[in-house]
């Protein structure tokens, strides 16, 4: 069996087992060793497919990390929920409610400084399955 054949095996291999993780960096070094086998269809010798693999997997894990870093929101932009508009179901006490949110009850908690008795308030951040809310200006002036 061939250098070749011997690279394109564990290429598949790895590729293969990529399908069960789903991180892609078994496909990035998939993709060096893809690199030596095609170095090895060339007749070059076994040093420069071995280095031409390792360089160009840690080239491809390099890129996916930078991909990878570039497609992670920054965390002010993680919760689309602020600033949405929620309607009181229930007081629970002075400051709590549920509130019915996306087709279901919420638990929520006014700020300090918001007034109570108001039916509908302004989401102004989430902890958990919990809401903070705020008087909604737009709606209570």
């Amino acid at each position: 069996m061939s250098l070749q054949t011997l690279w394109l095996i564990a290429a598949l291999l790895l590729a293969g087992f990529e399908m069960l993780t789903g991180t892609f960096y078994l496909l990035a070094i998939a993709l060096g060793l893809l690199s030596a086998a095609g170095m090895a269809f060339f007749g070059l010798t076994f040093t420069i497919q071995a280095i031409t693999a390792a360089l160009v997997s840690l080239l491809a894990v390099a890129v996916l990390k930078h991909w990878q870093s570039t497609r992670t929101p920054p965390p002010e932009e993680i919760s689309s929920d602020i600033g949405q508009h929620v309607t009181i179901v229930e007081w629970q006490g002075e400051r709590r409610a549920r509130v019915r949110y996306r087709g279901t009850l919420w638990d929520a908690e006014l700020t300090a400084d918001t007034p109570t008795g108001l039916d509908e308030y302004i989401i102004i951040a989430t902890h958990g399955n919990s809401l903070t809310l705020n008087h909604s200006p737009l709606r209570h002036p």
